[in-house]
């Protein structure tokens, strides 16, 4: 037989000879090197691991349990699961196990970013203090000065807001909403809860979820 076949639920899982002689060497090579290789992905990658720090997963309030391998500069070589922590057990959701690309990952845009599949979004020394990136529609999208971008959407928000002069329970907004995040602390989010309560809506949301 070229291939082993299992029936399971009426599927076939189909594994090759040399995917089974694969994984066969890959567990031989995790059991040779202990636990230390098998809970800490850094070792894996050949990366020198100067210190590892215990933190929380910072996207719920479930504050699953993560360490953070980082080398002798400080640079963060990866995020994951605490396999010693009680309530997860090591164990991350798809938010959790993505922490690592909130440090490091050049798709992220930014003033000095280099993205790699889209030069648009490389740094540009024309904008020193940021870079804000609009469109209108489907347009492309444009560059400007990241405080310009700024003061444009604060005054849009002032039109959406509408009359000034009514209070806020009297203007409700339907136009504008607001995201909450769990990045932010209790009292961060408690002001922040302020300012939507005094800019008028009720149209509010928060990622704390998958």
């Amino acid at each position: 037989m070229g291939k082993l076949d299992k029936d399971m639920d009426g599927r076939k899982l189909q594994l090759s000879r040399r995917d089974f002689l694969k994984a066969g060497a890959a567990t031989a090579a995790v059991g040779a090197a202990g636990i230390d290789f098998a809970a800490k992905p850094s070792t894996a990658n050949a990366a020198t691991v100067e210190a590892t720090y215990h933190t929380t997963c910072p996207y719920c309030s479930a504050s699953c349990g993560q360490l953070v391998d980082v080398d002798s500069d400080g640079n963060v070589l990866d995020i994951y699961g605490d396999h010693m922590a009680p309530w997860n057990a090591g164990g991350l959701c798809s938010k959790g196990a993505g922490t690592f690309q909130l440090v490091n990952n050049d798709r992220r845009l930014g003033a000095f970013s280099n993205h790699p599949e889209n030069s648009t979004f490389d740094y540009d020394p024309a904008f020193p203090n940021g870079v804000g990136y609009k469109r209108t529609g489907n347009g492309a999208w444009t560059k400007m000065d990241l405080q310009t971008a700024m003061n444009e959407a604060a005054a849009a928000m002032l039109t959406a807001r509408g009359d000034l002069s009514l209070a806020p329970t009297e203007n409700n907004s339907k136009s504008v909403a607001f995201f909450g995040s769990s990045h932010m602390n209790n009292d961060q989010n408690y002001l922040y809860r302020k300012v939507i309560a005094n800019f008028g809506t009720s149209n509010i949301e928060h990622q704390a979820r998958i």
